[in-house]
């Protein structure tokens, strides 16, 4: 299914489509972003590697709205990479059409987590509108 290039095996690939299944499959949660995931996205799909792990994590799956950014940039750049021919359109390819299967569930939890961010906002600013020091530690926060 897959090719060896130079700076990844067949096996390897396998291996980075097999832990992106099972973080998919497990709504991204944390425990199952794996190092061997991690490093093929910033290394071979244009992503930044946010200093490390734990750090790309949450920089793209903890708040709906940045998961919606990371999976717009990942099939955008695949996408690309595959067409150019790239030595990483097998595994891409495979990842994209893996997160077809789960893109359903995977944006509807991203528009839960914005919804809810939305609501606590809203009741912030609501109690904001009552209580001045609330109102000063709020703002410090949000730094409008």
């Amino acid at each position: 299914m897959f090719t060896d290039v130079e700076f990844m095996t067949a096996r390897e690939k396998e291996l980075v489509l097999k832990n992106w299944r099972n973080f998919l499959e497990h709504g991204l949660l944390k425990q199952h972003f794996t190092k061997r995931l991690y490093e093929h996205l910033h290394l071979h799909c244009g992503f930044i590697a946010h200093y490390n792990i734990h750090g790309f994590y949450s920089a793209y799956f903890e708040a709906g709205q940045d998961t919606e950014r990371f999976f717009e940039h990942f099939c955008n750049y695949t996408a690309a990479e595959c067409r150019a021919n790239g030595d990483y359109g097998d595994v891409n390819t495979a990842m994209r059409q893996a997160y077809e299967e789960f893109k359903a569930e995977i944006l509807s939890k991203a528009q839960t987590d914005i919804t809810h961010s939305l609501d606590v906002l809203d009741a912030c600013v609501k109690r904001s509108r009552e209580d001045d020091k609330f109102a000063r530690e709020f703002l410090s926060k949000v730094r409008i």
